[in-house]
């Protein structure tokens, strides 16, 4: 337990064991703050009224611990469902009987549907920006966007880290980005695939760069910060002109490559047999993710991925993963 909260104490049956499950989670890189300790004692408190000489959970307690309460939303009752159901597979690790409430009965609470694109849109997207066209009222529109949608894709960026990076902050000969002051204000170094970084050679060299001076590395037509909005409205049109369509409305966005990077970078994680103990949390600290549960947030944008990946992970881990499909 870190110090403020050596005063948090679980005096229910299963004392003992809540803050092995906290250090558990902690150990898997999960943060487990006040909220979810707040939970996890409330859980621990509910069954105060119950016989547990034996230390077990049947299913009859499980219902009455994961029914729902007076008005409360489907998320609060979500998050109680879940929880009881990776601390009682934590505790069947450790040998005991407790009953496991089943994944398929625990409400899905989205905010949106993400999309993924396939290897073959991929390649169709980065088909249609490599024929782009020289224009002269934007004589850098077909080297910056084939260049920015490669960055983007192979990096995992978010848009804004992407359109600004200086020049000094793309290091040719190392292979580095240094992404500054990103989101939650923190930086990060980002390294580049071996084809990634000939490409912003080839870029760079195209654009006519001086690598060691301070201008932007996507620069606008003044030579400033590319905007953001332009990008939006090309990449739909992209979009279009490589065949992805959807019956969204607001269709695949710009952010959704982000997505498709975490989706793609585990899925291949996973093949190359990596242990996804391992993977998550290099791909977390990839990412720029305060902690593991925004990644893991990631994995679950598809029920295609979601296979893929959960197929591949111990009994053991797949259990201790939230069912929850809520957006960063």
């Amino acid at each position: 337990m870190k110090d403020r909260e050596k005063n948090f104490i679980f005096d229910g049956p299963f004392k003992e064991y809540c803050p092995m499950y906290v250090e558990y989670k902690r150990n898997l890189g999960y943060k487990f703050g006040e909220s979810s300790l707040y939970q996890l004692r409330y859980m621990d408190d509910f069954f105060k009224n119950y016989d547990m000489a034996l230390l077990r959970l049947n299913k009859d307690m499980v219902e009455d611990y994961v029914s729902k309460r007076g008005n409360e939303s489907t998320k609060t009752q979500h998050m109680r469902m879940s929880l009881i159901r990776q601390f009682s597979i934590f505790m069947n690790s450790l040998g005991f009987n407790f009953y496991v409430h089943p994944k398929e009965l625990i409400p899905i609470i989205k905010t949106f549907t993400p999309y993924i694109f396939t290897h073959k849109e991929i390649a169709s997207i980065i088909k249609v920006l490599d024929s782009l066209d020289y224009t002269p009222c934007s004589k850098h529109y077909h080297l910056i966007y084939p260049m920015l949608f490669r960055m983007l894709y192979g990096c995992g960026l978010r848009i804004n880290e992407a359109l600004s990076l200086k020049k000094i902050d793309v290091d040719l000969v190392n292979g580095i980005l240094t992404v500054k002051k990103a989101k939650n204000n923190t930086s990060r170094l980002v390294p580049m695939s071996t084809s990634l970084q000939n490409y912003c050679r080839q870029y760079a060299s195209n654009m006519g760069f001086d690598m060691h001076d301070n201008g932007y590395f996507y620069p606008s037509r003044d030579n400033g910060k590319y905007n953001n909005t332009p990008v939006y409205v090309k990449f739909k049109h992209f979009m279009k002109k490589a065949g992805i369509f959807t019956d969204n409305e607001i269709g695949p966005r710009v952010h959704d490559i982000r997505h498709t990077f975490a989706v793609h970078a585990l899925e291949k994680m996973v093949q190359d047999g990596q242990d996804i103990y391992c993977a998550l949390p290099i791909l977390c600290t990839y990412l720029g993710h305060r902690d593991i549960e925004s990644t893991e947030k990631y994995l679950r944008l598809t029920e295609e991925a979601y296979g893929q990946i959960i197929d591949s992970v111990t009994p053991l881990y797949s259990g201790v993963f939230p069912e929850v499909k809520i957006n960063e």
